[in-house]
């Protein structure tokens, strides 16, 4: 009997250090770093477990802030002439 609750004992004392080391990895690989990078200013990549920089969409754009964006595909390519319907 001595020997169950010794063996059990032991069995109870693995499984708490295998869970404890398990969070402390969970945090030191995960919870800790995207805390870091949120405090930062930054976006957390959970997939690729990276911090990127958030950039607003004028910096990529290059239009100025507060300018609505052009409508219709008009404005964005020049003025095309008229078809002309042919002839036959």
């Amino acid at each position: 009997m001595n020997k169950t609750f010794t063996r059990l004992k032991y069995i109870f004392l693995g499984l708490f250090l295998l869970s404890s080391a398990g969070v402390l990895a969970y945090h030191g690989l995960w919870v800790w770093p995207k805390q870091r990078c949120e405090d930062r200013g930054g976006a957390w990549a959970g997939k690729w477990m990276k911090c990127a920089t958030v950039y607003p969409i004028e910096t990529l754009t290059r239009r100025p802030t507060n300018v609505p964006p052009i409508n219709g595909e008009a404005k964005l390519a020049p003025e095309a002439p008229a078809a002309q319907p042919q002839k036959k």
